[in-house]
């Protein structure tokens, strides 16, 4: 059914979408498989011609470095086309996991062709979605190089409720500090370290892959935090706290 399609409510998000339009996206979900948690959808280096769409679940790209430091490029929330980034190469660039278990659809990168050439309106709504992705890996590159660990893993965090289009202050991250410690440059450690700050500070917790924010304008005037990259009406929804004037 339409209605249970994560990509066609990704795509409606950015226009109206007729009959002939969604079947067309509706086709890039029609052999979805499962996946358990951890399993390498597609490795780095491999024949670039299959994209995957991503029906539940999440997942990551990653470069994998030569002395087996991992860089986590992506995180991807249902709704997303996976291997975007390959569009173009022969080879793929990125390794695709698994974060959780995941339903996609692998479908072959011909069929990109053909939604392009039957849907200009597609085919833009995706050259948007690709742009997206730029500019989310841009913002991830400045948190990396010139944010401080606090505000690195405050930035993440808020960027992800606002992905995730929630407005009320809680919201699942079932991700492990691993991850989040390779999004961001830095160690699992250090990202526990700075969670610890963060609560210590009283704004936010994250406890069992749950993320409670408890000052969300503290939490922005941290970070400097504009969702305006993200292309999202929401944005961070009502804020949960008294805005604090922090040091520079």
């Amino acid at each position: 059914m339409t209605e249970e399609s994560c990509i066609v409510a990704q795509f409606r998000r950015h226009a109206e979408l007729d009959e002939h339009e969604v079947k067309l996206l509706l086709a890039l979900e029609e052999e979805i498989r499962d996946f358990p948690a951890g399993t390498v959808l597609s490795e780095a280096g491999r024949d670039a011609g299959c994209f995957f769409s991503l029906h539940s679940g999440w997942a990551c790209a990653t470069r994998l470095l030569a002395d087996g430091q991992r860089q986590v490029l992506d995180i991807f929330l249902p709704g997303q086309i996976m291997g975007m980034r390959d569009i173009g190469f022969s080879r793929t660039q990125t390794e695709l996991t698994a974060l959780t278990k995941v339903r996609a659809c692998p479908f072959p990168s011909d069929y990109l062709d053909e939604i392009f050439e039957r849907s200009p309106r597609l085919a833009r709504i995706f050259f948007l979605k690709l742009v997206r992705e730029h500019a989310l890996l841009t913002e991830r590159i400045i948190n990396i190089g010139r944010r401080p660990a606090a505000q690195r893993v405050a930035h993440f965090l808020l960027e992800m409720k606002v992905r995730l289009h929630v407005q009320q202050p809680e919201f699942e991250l079932p991700i492990n500090q691993n991850v989040i410690a390779d999004a961001l440059g830095i160690s699992a450690v250090h990202v526990s370290r700075t969670l610890g700050q963060l609560r210590d500070e009283g704004l936010v917790r994250v406890d069992n892959n749950r993320v409670v924010i408890e000052d969300l304008d503290g939490l922005v005037e941290l970070t400097g935090f504009d969702p305006a990259y993200l292309e999202t009406g929401k944005q961070l929804g009502r804020s949960t706290g008294r805005a604090r004037r922090r040091p520079a």
